[in-house]
């Protein structure tokens, strides 16, 4: 049986599954793919040994990523994160089992961001766009009320949006993907900040940020400025209910 105070105070962050040697934590950190890094935890009579059971490089494997010798290539990254690494396995040092919830998070840490260094060192792109997919999602969810629009802000600029909700009460909806980089941020938040300086009550906004990548925490109180920002993998559940909201008021 599993240690309870460990599976309990596991359970509060992510998915806990039994397996024959301990269990395995499905975290809400994603991988380049989108796919959520997972953790595995081989418990011993008091202690447990935290690995990332390959998955880390098995993401650039998918990808068609080739690494020569992977293990040489990133000893020295893993290393200095506190892990070891051995035949594309990384692991940390083994722990008491009900310390094993602060090795397990960090282990998922360092598992995502050494995907993300194979992606940057083969050379492949992410699978999708989240902007395309992001406007496919509206068009589907809001069907004949989601359109391109140019709204004025308080310097009686006209800014273009991409994706704008109209509601039957004259009300709009303004959900605007931003790209994590320094042009596309800059751009968002000033067109953002200007409508929401105009103080239109028919106006509501939210940019949208690809949570799969990874952002300062800079650059997110950036977004914070032009408006409330959401992350990606939450838009399916937030949009709805602001929308519902929007649509109901008076």
């Amino acid at each position: 049986m599993l240690n309870d105070d460990v599976v309990k105070r596991l359970s509060t962050m992510c998915g806990v599954t039994e397996t024959l040697d301990g269990f395995r934590v499905t975290t809400h950190l994603m991988y380049p793919s989108s796919g959520l890094v997972r953790v595995y935890v081989r418990r011993g009579v008091k202690s447990a040994i935290v690995s990332d059971d390959g998955e880390a490089l098995g993401e650039g494997t998918a990808a068609g990523i080739h690494l020569k010798n992977p293990d040489r290539m990133l000893r020295q990254f893993v290393k200095d994160r506190g892990l070891s690494i051995k035949d594309g396995v990384l692991a940390a040092p083994r722990v008491e089992l009900d310390a094993a919830h602060v090795s397990i998070v960090h282990v998922a840490n360092v598992a995502r961001d050494v995907a993300y260094w194979a992606y940057e060192h083969g050379g492949v792109k992410r699978s999708f766009d989240f902007k395309e997919l992001l406007s496919r999602y509206l068009e589907t969810s809001f069907r004949g009320q989601v359109s391109e629009d140019r709204i004025h802000g308080a310097s009686t600029k006209a800014h273009k949006f991409a994706n704008v909700v109209s509601f039957p009460n004259g009300k709009k909806l303004i959900i605007d993907p931003v790209a994590n980089d320094p042009g596309s941020i800059s751009a968002r938040v000033l067109a953002n900040l200007d409508v929401k300086e105009s103080k239109n009550p028919d106006i509501f906004q939210r940019i949208i940020y690809d949570d799969s990548e990874k952002w300062s925490p800079a650059d997110l109180s950036l977004l914070k400025i032009g408006a409330t920002a959401v992350p990606f993998s939450m838009a399916k559940t937030v949009i709805p209910r602001i929308a519902n909201e929007i649509g109901m008021a008076a």
